[in-house]
Parts: C-alpha cells; structure tokens; sequence
C-alpha cells in the first residue's frame, strides 16, 4: 500500500484520494477529492497550499452540535460552497463530542470501544442514504469542482463516506479498503489527543487511554462491518446504490463523467 504525499504538515490526514484506477479502465481524477479531519490551526504554508488545491464544495459530515463548537480554518478569498450534513446524528461512536460520558466510564475498554465502532458502522447504510443521495447529485455537476469531504478525525464518518463514493466510481473493493486504511500513521492516539485538546476537551482520566487509542485507530473489521450489513440488507452494494441512494445508472454516467477520465481506457482499446 503506498501512501500518498503529505499535502498539509499541520493536518497529517488530509489528502487526495483519486488516482485509483476504475475496474472498466478508467482512473478517478486526481485533485478532484479529498478527504480530511478538521482543518485547525494551518500554518501559512499549508493555507497556501489549500488554497492552490481550489476546492470549491466542502461537504461537512460533523453534527450541529460539533460545527458549533469549531470550524475549518480556510484561505482568506476562496469562499466555497458548504454542504453541511448530519450524517447519522444517533452514531454516537463516531462522532468526538458524545464520547465524553463513554471514556469516563471505567467499564468502557478496548473492547467495549471496538464493539461500539463496529456497532456504528453495521448502522451507517441505513443512516446516510438520503445524505449520500445529495452529495451524489452534487458531485455529479461540473460546475462543482474540486470538492473536500471532511469529519472532526477523517476517519469513520469519512472513510464511509469515501468507501461509497470510490465504490460508485467503480474502483475495486481492495483499493477501497487501501484506501481506508490510509489513516494509519497519519491519525492515531496523539492526535486525537491534540484534536480535542484543540477542541477544548477535558483532559479525561488515565484509564480511558487504551479505548480511545482504539477509537482513534481504524481496522477493516469497521469497513466490512458497514459492507456486510448493506449485504444482509439489500443484497449487494450495487443494489444500495441504485435502490436506496438513488444512483441511477443514468445518474452514475453523469457522476463518472465528472469524476473520472478515460485516458486509460482508451489507451486499452
């Protein structure tokens, strides 16, 4: 797995995730997505850099309450256009400023934190749909350009997200998963830690370490978790794009078109 160039050394976790080739010979397009924890204390240099990237739709799948408490810091004149989601308000797991009650409780361990995620995720499929449908419809316009999908780590709310969205662009399921993955080594405990003293946490006791080191982490049990609950439940993942998300293939064309390019597959032919 080769892990993609550091664009922001302030926010190790956000980082372009195209490039993946598509199983009909196409190639997603790079500088089109990207995907990211919250974007807190950038230096010049990385404002620079954000800005150079020209992202004009940022999709924010943090809940009310955590868009309250902080926003992204961005590039003085480079507004965007904001999709702010509330992707599954009751996956408490996932999102920062609901574990607050969970990592005081001496009970909460490694386990209890990886049974919670994985809980989350089973959840996920049946709790985004409607919001999937949306991005899906704006990621498939022309006009809406380089777009930032982003959450308070980069990690769970986003890797779904991202998961579905490579998946619709028709990238395999393995590089999906190494795509996923990625986080590792760019978001772990200490910044967790650093994202929520930034965020103006409590510093919480001694023994809740080993489970929020575990809710910091991502594992493939979490992402096949949320694969294999969209296949007791609608039979496949085609089937939950189509039927539940609204990606007709007309709609996927549209999506592909905007998203990928051809390149490859006309050198095949």
């Amino acid at each position: 797995m080769t892990r993609p160039a550091l664009l922001l050394e302030t926010t190790p976790n956000f980082r372009d995730f195209g490039g993946y080739p598509t199983q009909d010979g196409r190639q997603v397009r790079e500088r089109r997505l990207f995907r990211s924890e919250l974007l807190l204390e950038l230096s010049e240099r990385d404002l620079r850099t954000l800005a150079s990237l020209d992202i004009g739709l940022v999709c924010d799948l943090r809940s009310p309450s955590e868009r309250r408490r902080a926003s992204n810091q961005w590039p003085a004149n480079k507004p965007y256009k904001l999709i702010a989601l509330d992707l599954g308000g009751e996956l408490a797991a996932v999102q920062p400023d609901k574990w607050n009650q969970k990592l005081i409780d001496p009970a909460f361990d490694e386990a209890a934190a990886h049974n919670a995620l994985i809980d989350n995720y089973r959840r996920m499929p049946d709790s985004y749909y409607g919001d999937l449908r949306a991005l899906f419809e704006h990621l498939s316009q022309a006009e809406a350009g380089p777009v930032l999908v982003h959450c308070a780590a980069g990690k769970d709310r986003t890797g779904f997200v991202s998961a579905l969205l490579l998946w619709a662009l028709g990238v395999s399921r393995e590089q999906i998963l190494d795509d996923y993955l990625q986080t590792r080594g760019r978001f772990g405990l200490e910044r967790m830690q650093r994202v929520r003293a930034m965020l103006s946490h409590k510093v919480e006791p001694a023994h809740s370490e080993a489970p929020l080191r575990v809710l910091a982490s991502v594992h493939p049990d979490y992402l096949e978790a949320a694969f294999d609950a969209v296949a007791k439940n609608y039979g496949s993942i085609e089937r939950y794009l189509e039927q539940r998300c609204e990606l007709t293939p007309v709609r996927r064309a549209k999506l592909l078109a905007v998203r990928t390019n051809a390149d490859r597959l006309l050198m095949a032919r």
